[in-house]
C-alpha cells in the first residue's frame, strides 16, 4: 500500500491550498481528484473573495462589520468564534495568494479594487478577471502546486475516484468515536477501473458540495457529495444539512449562472409586467439575503409569472461597453444564450447553488472522526450558519484549510502548532441526531435513476418545503436502491446519502430560517435568531449531544 502524511481528495480552492500550505511545510502530500486539477466547483466562482484589507478599512470599513453582515445574513445562527476567526485573518490570505501569484482586479488608483454585492454593508469583494475569480484563483493555485510537483514534493493523481474511506483501530481513542477507529487512507478508483489503496496519517475531504442533487443547479456535473457521503459511512458528524441556498439567477433556459455582482452594480429584477417586485419585499431590495430574493423569485414563477434580470439602466448610467468590460465571461456566455444585459432583460429563476451544512468541524478542520479532516464545502465549520454571506466561500475554504494543515499532530513544519479556540461557557452544543439508514436490503426496491432523484429534490428539497413533502421524499429515497460498481453509481448513491440527511434534518427543524423555509411552519424571528439549536446526524444510532468545539460528545 502507497502511504503518504497527507492525502487531500479534491482540487477547488480548498484542496490546492492545502496541498501547497502543506508542502511548504516539508509534509508528503498526495492530492486527488477525479477529473482533472481544473475541473472543480471553485473554477465556476463568478463572484469574489470578501476580505476587509488597508483600503477597504481607510474607506470606512472594519472587520467587525464583515462579521455583523455574515452572522445577520446567517440569521445568527453562525458559530461566531469561527466567524471571526475567518473575517480577522482573511488579508492574511489575500495576501499569501498574491505571494502564489493570483491577481485581482485594480482600480484606478492602482489599489485593488473592492466591489458591493448583496448584504454586505461595504465594498469589500476583491475580484479577478471581472467575473472570472474562481477561475483566476485556481489557475494560480494550479500553477503553483505544478511547481511543487515537478520539485518532488507533491504527488498529484487525476482521474482518481475515492469510493471509500479506510479505517483502522485507534489504540489512542479517547471519544466516543465508533469502535474507537480512526480514518487511515482511502479506496480509490482509477480511470481504467482499477482499485488502489492509499494509506494516510491524514485524510483532507475538500470535495466541495452537492449541488447535483437538483435539476436546476449553478454547480457543474462533479459536484456529487462524494465527501459528505463518504464521511457518513466512516460514522463522522454532519451538520446543518437542511440548510441549502438557492442561487436567485440562474438563467432559464440556458443553465448558466449570472453572478450576483451585477445586481451589485445595479442591475434589477422586474416580473412579467414590468415591475421592479424587491422593492416591496425587502429594504435592500436586490441586494436581499440571497434567500429572500430566491423564494421572491420562485413566488413570482410558481404563480404562473416570470422573472428577468434588468441591467440596461447601468449600461445607460456608465457608459456604453461597461458591462462588457466588467462582466466579459458572462457577457459572452450570455451571447450564446442570445442574450445581452446591455439590451435587454434576461430571465432568471433560483437554483442550487451552495450547501452550508457537511462534515462537521472545529475551526481546526478536525472532524468527529480521528485521521480525517474537511475544509470548503465538504465542510460545515459553522461560518455560513442558516445562509451563506455573498463571496464568503472562497474566503471560508482558503481560512480553514490552511488552519487545518498547520494544526495537523506532528506537522513536521510547526514545532508549536496552533491551538484550536479555548472551551468557554457559550460554546454551542448541538443535538446529535440518529441519521437515516442510508442502506436497501438487498433484493428490495427500485432502481434510483439520477433524473428521477434530482426531480423529487427539485419538488421536496428545493426553496419551500412541507412535512408532507419531505415525509414523502424519505419514503421515495428508502424504496431507491443503487446498483454498479463504477464512478456513476457511486455518485448517484453518494447524492442519495445526501438526499436523506438533507430530508432528515429539514423534517427535524420545523421553523423556518435562513435558506431553510417550511410552508407548514412560518419563519419566527424573534424565537429562532439565533437562538436555535444545530443538528447533526451521523450513523451511529445513538442519541446524545455534540459539543461543536471539541467534537466530544456530553
Amino acid at each position: 500500500m502507497i502511504r503518504t502524511d497527507l492525502l487531500v481528495i479534491g482540487s477547488g480552492v480548498a484542496g490546492l491550498y492545502a496541498a501547497l500550505c502543506a508542502t511548504a511545510r516539508g509534509m508528503n502530500t498526495t492530492l486527488l481528484t477525479k477529473d482533472t486539477l481544473a475541473d472543480s466547483n471553485s473554477r465556476y466562482a463568478q463572484g469574489g473573495l470578501s476580505a476587509v484589507g488597508p483600503h477597504g478599512i481607510a474607506a470606512g470599513d472594519s472587520v467587525a462589520s464583515h462579521v455583523a453582515d455574515t452572522l445577520r445574513a446567517g440569521a445568527g445562527l453562525n458559530d461566531e468564534d469561527a466567524v471571526a476567526l475567518m473575517c480577522s485573518t482573511a488579508w492574511e490570505h489575500v495576501q499569501r495568494l498574491l505571494g502564489a501569484g493570483a491577481l485581482f482586479d485594480a482600480d484606478s488608483d492602482g489599489d485593488l479594487a473592492l466591489g458591493l454585492e448583496a448584504a454586505h454593508s461595504h465594498p469589500r469583494i476583491l475580484h479577478a478577471g471581472g467575473d472570472a475569480t474562481g477561475k483566476g484563483l485556481t489557475e494560480a493555485l494550479i500553477a503553483a502546486c505544478r511547481l511543487e510537483e515537478a520539485d518532488g514534493k507533491l504527488e498529484i493523481r487525476e482521474h482518481a475516484f475515492v469510493t471509500d474511506l479506510l479505517t483502522e483501530a485507534n489504540p489512542e481513542a479517547d471519544g466516543p468515536t465508533p469502535g474507537g477507529t480512526r480514518v487511515s487512507g482511502a479506496r480509490v478508483l482509477g480511470a481504467d477501473g482499477g482499485i488502489e489503496e492509499i494509506g494516510a496519517h491524514a485524510v483532507l475531504l475538500a470535495t466541495g458540495g452537492a449541488g447535483q442533487l437538483f435539476a436546476a443547479t449553478t454547480n457543474p456535473a462533479g459536484a456529487t457529495g462524494d465527501g459528505a457521503a463518504l464521511a457518513y459511512r466512516v460514522g463522522a458528524a454532519l451538520a446543518d444539512a437542511e440548510f441549502i441556498q438557492f442561487h436567485p439567477t440562474l438563467v432559464s433556459p440556458g443553465g448558466f449562472m449570472v453572478s450576483e455582482a451585477v445586481r451589485g452594480e445595479g442591475a434589477v429584477l422586474i416580473n412579467q409586467d414590468g415591475e421592479r417586485f424587491m422593492r416591496r419585499i425587502h429594504p435592500a431590495a436586490e441586494l436581499a439575503p440571497r434567500d429572500v430574493v430566491a423564494r421572491a423569485i420562485h413566488a413570482v414563477r410558481a404563480e404562473g409569472g416570470t422573472v428577468h434580470l434588468d441591467a440596461r439602466d447601468v449600461e445607460k448610467t456608465r457608459g456604453p461597453g461597461f458591462l462588457a468590460r466588467r462582466f466579459p465571461s458572462i457577457t459572452a456566455e450570455l451571447a450564446k444564450l442570445g442574450h445581452d444585459l446591455a439590451t435587454g432583460p434576461v430571465p432568471v429563476t433560483p437554483a442550487a447553488h451552495y450547501w452550508m451544512g457537511g462534515v462537521l468541524t472545529n475551526d481546526a478542520g478536525s472532524t468527529s472522526i480521528p485521521g480525517l479532516y474537511a475544509a470548503g464545502e465538504a465542510a460545515c465549520t459553522g461560518v455560513h450558519g442558516a445562509n451563506r454571506l455573498a463571496s464568503n466561500s472562497l474566503l471560508e475554504a482558503l481560512v480553514f484549510a490552511w488552519r487545518t494543515v498547520v494544526n495537523l499532530p506532528g506537522n513536521p513544519g510547526q514545532n508549536a502548532p496552533e491551538r484550536s479556540l479555548p472551551e468557554h461557557s457559550g460554546s454551542i452544543t448541538m443535538l446529535d441526531v440518529p441519521g437515516p439508514d442510508t442502506t436497501t436490503p438487498k433484493g428490495t426496491g427500485t432502481e434510483m435513476e439520477l433524473a428521477a432523484l434530482q426531480g423529487l429534490a427539485q419538488r421536496y428539497l428545493g426553496v419551500e418545503r412541507t412535512e408532507s413533502g419531505l415525509r414523502a421524499a424519505l419514503g421515495q429515497l428508502r424504496s431507491w436502491r443503487v446498483h454498479g460498481t463504477d464512478r456513476a453509481a457511486h455518485e448517484r448513491d453518494n447524492l442519495r446519502t445526501v438526499a436523506m440527511l438533507v430530508a432528515t434534518a429539514a423534517l427535524r427543524r420545523e421553523a423556518s430560517i435562513g435558506a431553510h423555509h417550511r410552508l407548514d411552519a412560518p419563519r419566527n424571528a424573534s424565537a429562532t435568531q439565533g437562538t436555535s439549536p444545530r443538528y447533526a446526524q451521523r450513523a451511529l444510532r445513538t442519541t446524545t449531544q455534540l459539543n461543536l468545539r471539541t467534537k466530544t460528545l456530553v
